[in-house]
């Protein structure tokens, strides 16, 4: 299959942060679903799916509709993390939206970053930073939102990229409350100075 040359960009070896014990190279792959192979899908779906934050029914779909799909690897192949930039549909973002009782318009946040995912054994080696910052530099001038679980943890993580929380946490729906993050690219050009 050939692949659209300009979704891959950021396909650069990188090493992990120096200071941990294991020195893997890890690199990143990004790109439309289109051009991934069936196998890379369902790669992609089965770590959301491990990860145990989203509802696995219509994923391989909402998968498929993505607007960008991040793969990292180590140098021997093996999938260790994922996550996404998804354009999901007005009346999504609009209940999203509505559950956390937040005050800006849906409209406005049309960029969904998700479905960041890291296999068990690769956790706790900055990947879920990587993933998010690799994700958020291909939408530098668009207003994004996501959620994730209510916790001190996604807190902060998500405050160092930008993210601001909005409204109240609700309920997943999984036993877990989720709270809804926004980041406009005007926060983002204000944090780049």
């Amino acid at each position: 299959m050939m692949r659209n040359v300009a979704t891959m960009c950021t396909t650069v070896p990188r090493l992990v942060d120096s200071s941990l014990q294991d020195n893997t190279m890890v690199t990143s792959s990004v790109l439309s679903p289109a051009d991934c192979t069936p196998q890379e899908l369902t790669d992609f779906e089965k770590l959301v799916i491990e990860a145990g934050t989203v509802d696995p029914q219509g994923l391989t779909q909402r998968i498929r509709e993505a607007f960008r799909l991040l793969f990292l690897r180590e140098s021997g192949g093996p999938l260790v993390g994922v996550g996404a930039l998804k354009r999901p549909l007005p009346g999504y973002r609009s209940k999203v939206f509505a559950k956390a009782r937040a005050t800006a318009p849906s409209d406005d946040y049309r960029i969904e970053l998700g479905w960041v995912a890291v296999a068990k054994p690769h956790q706790g080696r900055g990947l879920s930073r990587r993933i998010v910052g690799e994700l958020i530099s291909l939408a530098p001038n668009e207003n994004l939102f996501a959620t994730a679980r209510a916790n001190a943890r996604a807190m902060r993580f998500a405050v160092d990229y930008g993210f601001k929380p909005a409204g109240k946490p609700y309920s997943s729906g999984r036993g877990y409350d989720l709270v809804l993050y926004l980041r406009t690219a005007k926060e983002r050009r204000s944090r780049d100075r």
